[in-house]
């Protein structure tokens, strides 16, 4: 929430004396003042302008010891310096004594012509506090350019960057925070468990009503803030605030950099309007066909994808006019847009980039656009955007430019939309009742290798290619897709994000109703850095960004195979009824068990009711398998047929709440090579049967090579979510069931 008018007020005041001395660095004391505003306590302080003017009168409010320091615009880390020295005296003279010493030592580490300027000193209470881990905590905030404000938490003092980097990383956490938020937030905290051994429990609500204030304070001074302000808080690091030896939490030290606001600084806003032409549009105009068969044409290749979706309502452009034909059917070609005798809801473009201006200038409002070509060679891309945005008329919605475009599977009552230029021959897309997934990608190449990679399952429902993006991108799709009733699960790829953009993402994440998977590129040039100046910015972007995710509930995924996976299994499982963790195998070899057992995660084995075991001592007829084991190996001795019974048991047992089934397909019981796999009775036919009778969660791993590749792809084309190992396998359900369990919740993550 935002602070007060009142408390704003103040604090713009300090602001706006800060500028009027030249400075966008508050002092400390000023820092002081503006923690004091928002609630937060503060050491007793005086600030003199040079020594001379200490005397005894004034020395006597600090009880005969204090903290000396320096005040100084142009240094930050002061007590390195020697610009900080904690005195017990109650003689003025000594005083100004070390103040004169501590200048003298400042300047002996500079040239003369470049010494810093002495603004004076800050006498300040000395606080005392205990020096053991957990008194001393560090809060800091800093203005995120995609984001906003982000918030840091984590051991305050000299060694706190330290601490971050090699032992325990700052929680991070996204502003606005609401007191449930932050409260639960506390949950993820370690420290809490000495507090309460302590017998200091309520410090953890002290960090708690901290960060809330903090956040408060950032989330006014933020350029994502709803209500105006004339001042941004760029980064905010108080460090240390204390448990004192009375149980007070109060501020020691703190810096505060900011920025005058300037009138373009809007925040960016979601707008989804308008998109529904991409997806089902009534007329499309493909931009840029050739008129010759025999030369290759995008324009041409698209055409040819929008025939094969049935589309009836497909015109082509070319400036030169004729007439084409493609795929045995004549078409015309229109000389230009205004030509073009019906109404078009959607324009491809596929000409050169130099002429793309000129077209977007004859778009009539409140139409789509995808543009395939790029930016014109010789324009700037700040440069391009301004020229485009001047071009469109009111409405005009862009996906592109540079992108592949869009692909959208046909629905129940019309036709679909494809553009991704990728010959079916070469890569036919498969659709079907079971493609729930749409898919989000900055780049071209990997919406063709996630096409590629889950080919056999027709999961996509729609993939959105959006390259440069000049106006739509993730966060206008996550808004319009979350109305959508056929995408139940939304994927996405990104490289970057705009000013603004995190935001955006984050707001629709929080309160998404669908689950959200995230692969992002540019995690090592992103990683921590540690702040030359101070340590408010201890985590990089991508730490940014984990932490945004984490605390949405988003889903984020650090390898790209894994990401595969990580659709794999919740498209085909996303109907399956969660109701636990509880969870149980069946496999064909005593490493797959093990493995198994070894990368559960959030699972929990499952202890069998008193009827599944003796079933499963019934059905151990060879006298092999480890009954009564979470795990059965069933041994290679096991058939197609006890196979499937061994599963069932698993399945219909109440004690159990998802199931893996681990397949070494080499061994000569099962009915797994090319000639058999089909058969009504084969493993493969019969695991189908199993996954699609029972409501539970099942995943299955084949450990095998290429010639196992049709027994594979018999289960997947059912719909049984395959993976090439038993740790794919196990990680990828324990990853949905976490989700499903945890998701709606309300349980704030720590980042």
């Amino acid at each position: 929430m935002l602070l007060e008018p009142h408390i704003a007020a103040g604090i713009d005041e300090i602001f706006k004396a800060a500028l009027e001395d030249g400075r966008t660095v508050l002092h400390e004391h000023e820092v002081y003042r503006m923690l004091g505003y928002i609630g937060l306590e503060t050491p007793g302080y005086c600030v003199v302008k040079s020594e001379k003017e200490v005397n005894g009168e004034l020395i006597q409010r600090f009880h005969g010891k204090m903290v000396v320091k320096v005040v100084s615009r142009d240094l930050v880390h002061k007590q390195k310096l020697g610009g900080v020295k904690i005195l017990e005296t109650s003689d003025p003279m000594y005083v100004r004594y070390v103040m004169y010493a501590m200048k003298k030592e400042i300047f002996s580490h500079f040239q003369e012509d470049k010494r810093p300027r002495i603004d004076g000193y800050m006498i300040v209470d000395y606080i005392s506090f205990k020096q053991g881990l957990g008194y001393e905590i560090l809060f800091g905030a800093r203005e995120d350019l995609s984001f906003g404000p982000v918030l840091t938490l984590s051991k305050g003092g000299d060694d706190a960057e330290f601490f971050a980097k090699y032992y325990d990383p700052a929680n991070l956490y996204l502003s606005p925070l609401s007191p449930e938020e932050t409260a639960l937030s506390m949950q993820g905290i370690r420290i809490r468990h000495k507090y309460a051994q302590i017998g200091r429990a309520f410090y953890i609500d002290r960090i708690a009503g901290t960060l809330l204030k903090i956040s408060d304070l950032m989330q006014t001074y933020s350029f994502i803030s709803p209500g105006k302000t004339k001042y941004h808080i760029k980064a905010l690091d108080i460090n240390p605030v204390v448990f004192t030896t009375d149980d007070r939490f109060i501020v020691v030290d703190g810096y505060a950099d900011f920025e005058a606001v300037q009138e373009d600084e809007a925040a960016a806003k979601t707008d989804a309007a308008g998109l529904t032409g991409f997806f089902k549009p009534n007329g499309i105009a493909v931009v840029g066909v050739s008129r010759q068969a025999e030369k290759y044409s995008m324009g041409r290749s698209i055409a040819r994808l929008m025939m094969e979706m049935g589309r009836e309502d497909l015109y082509l452009v070319n400036t030169k006019g004729g007439a084409t034909v493609i795929s045995d059917r004549e078409y015309p070609l229109y000389r230009n847009i205004s030509e073009i005798p019906s109404n078009i809801d959607l324009y491809v473009y596929t000409a050169p980039a130099k002429y793309l201006l000129d077209f977007i200038a004859q778009v009539q409002p409140d139409k789509c656009v995808i543009l395939i070509s790029g930016v014109p060679s010789e324009t700037k891309y700040a440069e391009f955007l301004t020229l485009l945005n001047a071009a469109k008329k009111p409405g005009v919605r862009i996906v592109g430019p540079n992108c592949m475009g869009v692909f959208h599977a046909p629905g129940k009552s019309g036709e679909g939309v494809d553009t991704l230029f990728i010959d079916s021959e070469r890569m036919p897309i498969k659709w079907g009742g079971r493609s729930n997934t749409v898919l989000f990608s900055q780049s071209g190449a990997m919406a063709i290798t996630s096409l590629d990679s889950l080919h056999s399952y027709g999961l996509f429902r729609a993939i959105i290619s959006f390259g440069n993006r000049a106006d739509v991108g993730i966060p206008e799709l996550m808004a319009y897709f979350e109305n959508e009733k056929d995408a139940d699960i939304i994927a996405m790829y990104m490289e970057g994000l705009s000013r603004g953009e995190g935001r955006q993402f984050f707001d629709q994440a929080k309160t998404s109703g669908k689950p959200i998977l995230v692969f992002k590129s540019g995690r090592t040039e992103a990683g921590v850095q540690a702040a030359a100046s101070h340590t408010a910015a201890m985590s990089g972007s991508y730490e940014v960004f984990k932490a945004a995710c984490s605390q949405a509930g988003v889903v984020l995924i650090e390898e790209i195979d894994e990401f595969y996976d990580a659709i794999r299994a919740f498209s085909l499982l996303w109907k399956k009824r969660v109701r636990g963790n509880r969870v149980a195998g069946v496999v064909n070899a005593g490493f797959e068990s093990t493995a198994g057992a070894d990368n559960l995660g959030f699972l929990q084995p499952a202890k069998y009711t008193d009827a599944t075991v003796e079933k499963l001592y019934t059905l151990n007829t060879h006298g092999l398998v480890n009954v009564p084991a979470p795990f059965l190996d069933v041994t290679p001795m096991t058939d197609d047929a006890l196979f499937e019974q061994f599963l069932i048991a698993l399945m219909e047992d109440d004690n159990v709440d998802c199931v893996f089934a681990a397949v070494i397909p080499h061994v000569e019981n099962l009915l797994t090579t090319d000639d058999v796999c089909e058969r009504p009775g084969s493993i493969a036919m019969r695991i189908i049967n199993v996954f699609r009778k029972y409501e539970k969660p099942m995943v299955v791993s084949v450990n095998a090579g290429q010639q196992f590749d049709k027994f594979v792809r018999v289960m997947e084309e059912a719909g049984v979510p395959v993976f090439k190992d038993i740790r794919s396998a196990t990680r990828e359900l324990e990853r949905f069931v976490k989700y499903r369990m945890e998701k709606g919740s309300g349980t704030l993550r720590k980042g």
